[in-house]
Parts: C-alpha cells; sequence; structure tokens
C-alpha cells in the first residue's frame, strides 16, 4: 500500500513537471487584446487588486457578458501581488493546470484502482495541444480554476462515496455492504464537495453539469447502481442517487439562472442575429464533430472560430451519423464496457452548455471549451485501447507495444503543445496565426488594428481596421480614431 502511494505521488510529481516544462515560456509573454483588455489591464476594478469595491462589483456586475466572480476575485489578487506583470500572472494559470492534472490522476486512480490507464487519461489531459487556450490566456483563468474546484468536488464525493460503501479491504469498483467512519464523519465530506462545487461554479458556471457527471460516475467506476446484495431494485437506487445529488442540482439551476440573465444582459446572446432552433441544433451537431476531429488530429488551432453563415448539408450528414455511431456501440456496451457509456455522455453532457443549442458569442466552437469535457473522451479511449491491445496482441507482444506507442503519442502531444503556446506571445502572433487559418476574421483584423495603433504603427492600423470592415457583415461605422476599443496601453511583456 505504502509503495503504491509513493509510486502514486512520484508520477504526479512527474506530469506536474512535465507540463511546466511544457508552459514555462509562458512566463515571458505579455496580454493579448482579446479580452485582456476587458478583464485585467483596462479594467480599472481588477487592476486595482483586492478591495471592498473589488468584492462587491465582482458579485454584482456582468461585466465581459459574464458572471464568475471568483474569477474576477482572483485576477484582482494577481494584480495586487504582481501588478500589471504578465508573466506572473501567466505562471498562475500554469501552476492551476498543473495541479488539475495531479489532482485527476489521484482521483481516476481512487475510482478505478487502474494507476496505469489513470496515468494515460492525465497526462493526455495535461499535454493535449487544445488545454493551450485555456492555459496561455489569461483571461481563461476561469477554466484552470473551475477545473481545479472540479477535481476537488469530485476528489470529496469519491470520498465520501467510498467511506459509505468500501470498507478498508475492498476493491474500487465492488459495491459493499455499508461499512466506514461515523455517518457525521461523510456528512461533512460530503459539505465540502458542496463548497468545491459552489466554488467551481463561482469560477465558470460551465460546472452547471456536475451533478450529471456524479451521477456517470456512480454507474462506472463506483457501481452504485448495482443493488446491493439483491435488497434495492434499480429502480430504486437510481432514485436515492438522485436525491442525494438535488443540492447540487439545486445550485447549477440558480447559477445557469443568473449566467443566462448575465449574457443576455451583456448582449452575449444578442449581439448576433438570432438563429432558428433547427440552426443551432445543426450548429451543435457539427460542433461536436468538430471536437472530435480535433481531439484526434489538433491542427490549425485558433483563438476564435467564427460560425459559418451555412452548414453543409453533406457535413451535418457526416456528423449526425458519427455520433450516432458512437452513441450506438457506447450504449450497446453499458454492461460489458461501462466505461465506454460513462466517458461519451461525459464528454456530450460537459459540452452541452457550450455547444450552440443557446446562442451566444460569434464562435462556432471553442478550444477551451473542450477542457473538463476531453476527460470523459480520454478515458473512453485509453480504456478502450487497452482491451483492444489485450485482444489483438499476444502477451509478449503487450510488454513494449503498448508503451512504447503511448509514449510516442503522448510525446507528439507535448511538441504540439509547445508548439502552439508560441503564438499566444503577444497579440501580434496570435491574431497573425489566427489571420493564417481563417483571412477573414475580422475580429483578428480588429484587435491586430487595436494593437498596432497602441505600439504607433498607425498605417497597418488602419489596414487591420479596413479589413476588418470589409469582412464584418454587421460593421455599422468606422472609428474616428485609429484607436477605437482601448484606452489605456497595456504594458510589455516582461523580457
Amino acid at each position: 500500500m505504502r509503495t503504491s502511494r509513493y509510486r502514486t505521488w512520484l508520477a504526479c510529481l512527474i506530469l506536474a513537471l512535465g507540463t511546466l516544462a511544457i508552459y514555462w515560456p509562458a512566463r515571458h509573454y505579455g496580454f493579448v487584446d482579446y479580452d485582456d483588455n476587458h478583464y485585467i489591464f483596462n479594467n480599472p476594478t481588477v487592476r486595482a487588486g483586492l478591495s471592498w469595491w473589488g468584492l462587491v462589483w465582482s458579485f454584482v456586475d456582468q461585466h465581459a457578458s459574464n458572471w464568475h466572480p471568483l474569477t474576477w476575485l482572483s485576477l484582482m489578487l494577481d494584480c495586487q501581488l504582481f501588478g500589471l506583470n504578465a508573466g506572473p500572472q501567466h505562471m498562475v494559470n500554469v501552476l492551476f493546470h498543473c495541479a488539475n492534472a495531479a489532482l485527476l490522476l489521484v482521483l481516476l486512480n481512487s475510482m478505478t484502482g487502474a494507476f496505469w490507464r489513470s496515468a494515460v487519461v492525465a497526462a493526455l489531459f495535461a499535454w493535449h495541444p487544445l488545454r493551450v487556450e485555456s492555459v496561455a490566456w489569461i483571461s481563461e483563468r476561469k477554466d484552470v480554476l473551475s477545473g481545479f474546484f472540479f477535481m476537488l468536488t469530485l476528489w470529496m464525493y469519491v470520498l465520501h462515496v467510498k467511506k459509505e460503501i468500501f470498507p478498508a479491504a475492498a476493491k474500487p469498483g465492488e459495491a459493499m455492504l455499508p461499512e466506514g467512519p461515523p455517518a457525521t464523519r461523510r456528512s461533512t465530506i460530503y459539505r465540502l464537495a458542496m463548497i468545491f462545487f459552489i466554488l467551481g461554479l463561482l469560477s465558470k458556471p460551465m460546472l452547471v453539469t456536475l451533478p450529471l457527471i456524479l451521477l456517470l460516475i456512480d454507474f462506472w467506476p463506483l457501481n452504485r447502481f448495482a443493488a446491493v446484495n439483491g435488497n434495492l431494485s434499480g429502480m430504486k437506487i437510481a432514485r436515492s442517487l438522485v436525491v442525494e445529488k438535488l443540492p447540487f442540482f439545486f445550485f447549477s439551476i440558480i447559477i445557469g439562472v443568473i449566467t443566462f440573465f448575465a449574457q443576455r444582459e451583456g448582449g452575449a446572446t444578442t449581439s448576433t442575429p438570432p438563429l432558428g432552433f433547427f440552426s443551432r441544433m445543426g450548429d451543435a451537431i457539427v460542433g461536436y464533430l468538430d471536437y472530435l476531429e480535433k481531439l484526434f488530429w489538433p491542427h490549425n488551432l485558433a483563438c476564435l472560430y467564427l460560425r459559418p453563415e451555412h452548414i453543409r448539408l453533406g457535413i451535418l450528414l457526416i456528423a449526425v451519423l458519427v455520433l450516432a455511431g458512437i452513441s450506438i456501440v457506447a450504449m450497446a456496451n453499458f454492461r460489458h464496457r461501462p466505461y465506454l457509456a460513462m466517458g461519451w455522455l461525459w464528454f456530450l453532457v460537459m459540452l452541452l452548455p457550450v455547444s450552440g443549442l443557446i446562442q451566444f458569442g460569434l464562435q462556432s466552437i471553442a478550444d477551451r471549451y473542450t477542457y473538463l469535457p476531453s476527460i470523459g473522451f480520454f478515458i473512453m479511449c485509453v480504456w478502450g485501447a487497452v482491451e483492444l491491445v489485450e485482444f489483438l496482441f499476444p502477451p509478449s507482444a503487450r510488454r513494449f507495444l503498448p508503451g512504447a506507442a503511448t509514449a510516442a503519442i503522448l510525446a507528439v502531444c507535448a511538441v504540439l503543445s509547445h508548439h502552439q503556446l508560441a503564438y499566444w506571445q503577444n497579440t501580434q502572433t496570435l491574431m497573425e496565426h489566427a489571420l493564417k487559418i481563417d483571412p477573414a476574421n475580422y475580429i483578428a483584423h480588429g484587435d491586430l488594428g487595436v494593437y498596432f495603433s497602441r505600439i504607433g504603427r498607425t498605417k497597418e492600423a488602419l489596414l487591420q481596421y479596413q479589413l476588418e470592415r470589409e469582412w464584418d457583415p454587421n460593421f455599422a461605422h468606422q472609428p474616428e480614431n485609429p484607436d477605437h476599443s482601448h484606452s489605456t496601453p497595456a504594458p510589455a511583456a516582461p523580457k
């Protein structure tokens, strides 16, 4: 037991150090004229650091069409400690991401007892190129911060469940008769899970789906839906597990309603021409296919993917077939391979609030939206790959082939992430990369114009504003001066 514990903590250390190495160059990066202006360097409340007014403002203001008071407070703390020095603020994001990866490894190993599979899932989560936007973008502090409380919530919940139904000698995933510490101790752990969940919601409301994730891990790997010695019917067990989650659902609904009205008041749901239900449904379906493509083949990653004017029927049909096919396979194997259904539903459910069914913003998809949903996808892939290897290869080949293939995949992910990270050095590198992928990205043209204006390159700024007007179908007016978005210059990146 002690050896196993040392192995887990050593793996966590290696994972965190590897993640830190990938993102280490970010300590020299600056702010970007893409929300960092609204969130930090042009936001006088945040720039002032922690204050009583800042505390009130973070809860009552719908600045930037979002409601995430704890994220605002964390950014205020950054300014209190580091001023307008972007490097340390980048590293705070990186350290949160390192902690999240380590917590995920501990969590999965605690639930499943499958150390190496848990380690691979955690490494994929930490090193996949889709993570770069959430980690390298200071304004996306809400992702890594909410992810931190997400991991702590699940960890406390698993401890609550294990102390409720797992005696000391039980193996993870095997339902047993209730034993363990007194009910008061379990109740305390449950309350801690609730507290971490609320803190996560205050960091990013995307965690509203977390109660459903708790039900999914009840199904697998905790096996709580299995009747204990046949004493309870499946329906009664399911009902009791749902009732247990009612406090979580209550806070999800409250925060969800607050967020919806905050985004509506801030214009996020009304800033673009409204789409009909079937158009939004088509966007969501094709968006899921895009996410799967980027998870398997992370190329042409950009900070903003503008919603296309029309969805091609062929792409929509392919998306429907792919999603339906994976869903059928997962549901058909929910008894013998429950990790497929659990991982697939985790992926689908967590992406649902940002899938486009509720219209907000200009983007069709976003790399940052996969931060937590991708965990379910990685679980189903890793556990499925192990079973496939055991079916296809003789025992002698299993000693080195899976390990070599896994090491190669993780190495490629790390290299690609390091490469993708370089685009986030400053506004120019970020937006020029976005324009290479989509020359019609008028948001990138506008932000690049703001950057050029701020550093005195007026002719280039005017050119970018002209391109912005040409590509923006909703452009209503021409600014009176080149710097039409910012009044306070951003500090330069530390040398």
